[in-house]
């Protein structure tokens, strides 16, 4: 009995995230829908969440996501220069997924658009696939191909790298001349897209990002994108149509934080929308 009490208890431990705050002042820490109030020298511990937002004043956020296994434990503290120290379980690789993945990736933004001026997809692919391989040893991933043996954890990780890299790609390729864009498109698409298409998911505005580029670019692809309904009418229907119902209120997420960021005089309407039929608050 006492074995089985054990390896059910076992079973229900939750990934725990502790964040301290020692930047000598107060922050606010959004998870999902709830917020808190960190004070200095306070510590506060979050379980059972993929992504903790971390307002550190009016337009300053950080963001962490997680990609812990159920029995992990991440610390993490915040400095006065707002520099975050990490420690326990997967430290390395949060802190390079926070502070050095975004160099690493949109870094290379430049280097695409020359490569894009020159048309050159040949060594469009060299650079991004090296780009790739590096940012995988980094993060000690073998490969990038989701296999049955993955860990939840594992998966996510996996899909959360290739979208930000593919993200990079894709938002050069966006502007460019359309038999190049043609090319690249259905070369990345075919190799790391169209197999997620049955499922695909917005978890973050890096998976809108690269679905929305896919669908704006819909005739240039050697395949069909699956349609869905459309769950609010905009002018954006011929678009929004080809994306699943999350990546939709991701639609809408993205243009209340921009009119909200500019004080927009219809950013009300987006927020009742993501409150009305999404669930937003």
């Amino acid at each position: 009995m006492f074995f089985i009490l054990l390896f059910l208890f076992s079973a229900v431990r939750a990934q725990t995230l502790i964040i301290t705050n020692n930047t000598g002042r107060a922050i606010i820490i959004k998870n999902g829908k709830n917020e808190v109030t960190l004070n200095n020298r306070d510590k506060k511990e979050f379980t059972e969440t993929n992504r903790i937002e971390i307002k550190i004043s009016d337009n300053k956020f950080r963001y962490i996501n997680l990609f812990l296994d159920p029995t992990d434990k991440l610390k993490t503290t915040m400095g006065k220069n707002d520099e975050m120290i990490y420690s326990g379980d997967k430290a390395a690789l949060h802190k390079y997924l926070t502070e050095t993945l975004n160099v690493d990736t949109f870094g290379k933004i430049n280097t695409y658009e020359l490569i894009g001026q020159k048309k050159n997809i040949g060594e469009l692919k060299n650079v991004t696939e090296l780009l790739f391989l590096d940012v995988l040893k980094k993060v000690q991933l073998p490969n990038i191909v989701v296999s049955p043996e993955d860990k939840m954890s594992i998966r996510r990780l996996k899909n959360y790298i290739k979208y930000n890299w593919l993200y990079t790609i894709f938002s050069t390729l966006d502007r460019r001349e359309t038999a190049f864009k043609k090319e690249a498109i259905n070369y990345y698409f075919k190799k790391y897209i169209e197999t997620d298409i049955s499922r695909f998911s917005c978890t973050t505005s890096l998976h809108y990002s690269v679905i929305e580029v896919l669908a704006k670019n819909r005739s240039l692809l050697q395949t069909e994108l699956p349609t869905y309904p459309i769950v609010e009418h905009t002018d954006n229907d011929n678009i929004n149509k080809y994306l699943p119902q999350n990546c939709q209120k991701q639609y809408f997420q993205e243009k209340y934080n921009y009119l909200e960021h500019i004080n927009g005089h219809n950013k009300e309407y987006y927020k009742k929308v993501l409150r009305e039929k999404f669930n937003e608050e």
